[in-house]
């Protein structure tokens, strides 16, 4: 009978310690999705290249094509795991649609109403640095020859660089600093063969710098007026890792509105206008931009 008895705890006590361990296993499955839900967060944003005073309506000045083209929206798609404090890592994925009817430039060139994706990036946010006058805050990226246009170059990959310094002791209500963006392209050669005989060979962008200051205003809590001044130069072929840069896009100004929203999933909405450093009627337009956080 003891030995009944002393069967029928121990079964009693491995069925109660095997509902324990399901309950524990559950409630730490539970914990590691919370846990997850509150490290990684998908975002998104969306900005509209939209009418020029002096083109007609359904066309804009394209700055990334240097001439007049269909209106045209930029789509960015952030999956990021923030996995300490100030570390996170994460995929970005963008690209671009033409949405008007094409247009003829200038060169006689046509601008059509096509999608371009761009290629793939997996990048790495590291904790700030204290520069004593402004904090520097990085990011570095792998870019990946994800489009056809790349693997046909034969891309091998593309190394980024995102830099913020913000400064510090603003006055109140301002902040201000310099972003910069450096890319390093590495392909298997740097200048492509002429496609034809008597044809001209084609050098690669290898390297494409973006700099420039920004300032902002905090109108009120929610609202704010953004500002940035952008300078660009790339190297091609024969110029990569030489002191030898090229203008690349035209310098060019951004004046923006912003509301910024309490509450997901909209992070915030804006109205902007930009122009290039040497402004004209067809080359000054007016878009708008948001954000989604989930």
């Amino acid at each position: 009978m003891k030995s009944l008895f002393l069967a029928a705890a121990l079964f009693i006590s491995a069925a109660s310690a095997h509902a324990q361990n399901r309950s524990q296993t559950r409630f730490e499955d539970k914990s590691f999705w919370k846990k997850l839900a509150r490290e990684v967060s998908l975002g998104y944003y969306f900005s509209l290249m939209g009418p020029s005073p002096a083109l007609p309506a359904d066309q804009t000045y394209n700055v990334f094509l240097e001439d007049k083209s269909p209106q045209q929206t930029f789509h960015s798609i952030n999956l990021r795991w923030q996995f300490a404090s100030q570390w996170a890592m994460g995929i970005t994925l963008s690209g671009v649609h033409h949405h008007t009817s094409p247009v003829k430039t200038e060169q006689g060139f046509i601008n059509d109403n096509n999608r371009t994706m761009f290629d793939s990036r997996v990048y790495l946010a590291v904790p700030s640095l204290d520069l004593g006058f402004a904090y520097m805050f990085n990011n570095f990226a792998l870019e990946v020859p994800t489009t056809p246009i790349s693997r046909d170059n034969e891309m091998r990959f593309g190394m980024v660089l995102s830099q913020t310094i913000s400064l510090k002791d603003m006055p109140k209500k301002f902040s201000a600093g310099w972003l910069t963006q450096l890319i390093r392209y590495e392909y298997k050669r740097s200048t492509l063969p002429p496609p034809f005989v008597g044809g001209l060979s084609t050098p690669l962008q290898t390297t494409l710098l973006t700099t420039g200051p920004y300032l902002n205003y905090q109108l009120a809590e929610q609202w704010q007026i953004a500002s940035i001044l952008s300078f660009d130069w790339d190297q091609r072929g024969n110029q990569t890792d030489t002191l030898e840069f090229n203008n690349n896009l035209p310098d060019r100004f951004r004046l923006a509105l912003n509301y910024f929203f309490r509450t997901k999933p909209f992070t915030h909405v804006g109205v902007y206008v930009q122009t290039n450093t040497k402004p004209r009627d067809d080359n000054t337009i007016v878009g708008l931009d948001f954000s989604l956080l989930f």
